[in-house]
């Protein structure tokens, strides 16, 4: 009986390890992506859409050959038959998410940042209450809603982090970016509601969504980034990249967005996703610990541990009346996009 259990913990304890990783990895991308954008801590730099550019050509490479590898096919006839959609969520996740992760992370603190775009968790169960006929408005959700909006007052009025240009408008963006991806997740339950509604229909998995998703999104964000910066034009502009922009992009291509997305599928395969799920909180803790280590930020005993506090109560009020199994079926489109 003992050696049954043991071999049941292993995958389990596997799991926990893939998933705590995917946690530091995700983490990390706050204090790096100041760090990247902001010349007044990191130096020279590159567009902030730039970095999104060239970070999504890499990673949507390696979802390619993986969904290839894997799948045995792209389906790119399914892609093609609802592509409207997919550029609507890729308009969303990848072009206005990271315009606004970037940009406001020119302007306030990475700290700050991760907590705030922590409540993304808390909007999506808002916006499903609304849009979606298959949720509705509890009073845990209102709760959960009303105490993740005091940890966003928290943070904006209290943070220890002022000394950087515009904390107000950071904020802000890192908001604009919260509810950007917290559309695009109500969004995507829409269009999975719809397919599997439909038997005949392909059934689109994870890695298949998250590979067309990144390649729309960078068909939206390509040409705003060349508007912007229409010197990247020039194919020889990007031997002028600074080698710490590509050391940043190759974090964000390969480890985040790649190498954790597929961390965090192995860790769903082993446990069921409300548990998986758990473990994104670890998220912004991660990121307020990186960004006081290797940034320097000020790291205040009580307002970030205490919005962190309000942040996760807020997420699993709002998530409570979850069952298991809806838990699953919402799986790929929850994933974090950072």
């Amino acid at each position: 009986m003992n050696k049954i259990s043991n071999i049941k913990k292993k995958p389990e304890i596997f799991a926990y390890i893939l998933l705590i990783l995917t946690a530091i990895i995700w983490g990390g991308t706050w204090p790096l992506g100041r760090w990247l954008v902001s010349e007044d801590v990191g130096g020279e730099t590159i567009p902030p859409l730039m970095i999104a550019v060239i970070r999504y050509f890499l990673a949507i490479i390696c979802f390619f050959l993986i969904l290839k590898y894997k799948e045995g096919t792209l389906n790119w006839k399914f892609a093609k038959e609802n592509w409207k959609i997919l550029a609507l969520m890729g308009l969303l996740s990848v072009t206005i998410y990271q315009a606004g992760y970037l940009l406001g992370e020119i302007f306030t603190a990475a700290s700050d940042a991760s907590i705030m775009v922590a409540t993304n968790a808390v909007w999506v169960v808002i916006f499903s209450s609304i849009f979606l006929k298959t949720e509705f408005l509890t009073w845990k959700k209102i709760i959960g809603t009303l105490l993740a909006f005091t940890a966003v007052i928290i943070v904006v009025g209290f943070s220890p982090n002022v000394d950087v240009s515009n904390r107000i408008l950071g904020d802000i963006l890192i908001l604009v970016a919260a509810f950007a991806y917290a559309t695009y997740t109500v969004t995507s339950r829409y269009f999975l509601n719809k397919t599997q509604n439909n038997p005949k229909s392909y059934q689109p998995s994870s890695l298949w969504l998250i590979t067309w998703i990144s390649f729309f999104g960078l068909l939206t964000t390509t040409p705003i980034a060349l508007l912007a910066s229409p010197e990247y034009l020039n194919p020889l502009e990007y031997f002028s990249v600074p080698a710490r922009i590509w050391i940043g992009i190759t974090y964000l291509a390969f480890l985040s967005t790649v190498g954790a997305y597929t961390f965090y599928l192995e860790g769903v395969k082993r446990l069921s996703a409300s548990k998986a799920a758990i473990f994104q909180t670890l998220v912004p803790l991660f990121g307020v610990i990186f960004s006081a280590i290797f940034l320097q930020e000020q790291f205040d005993v009580f307002i970030y541990p205490f919005a962190l506090f309000l942040v996760i109560l807020g997420i699993i009020l709002v998530n409570r009346n979850f069952s298991q199994k809806k838990g699953e079926k919402l799986i790929k489109s929850e994933t974090s996009n950072i």
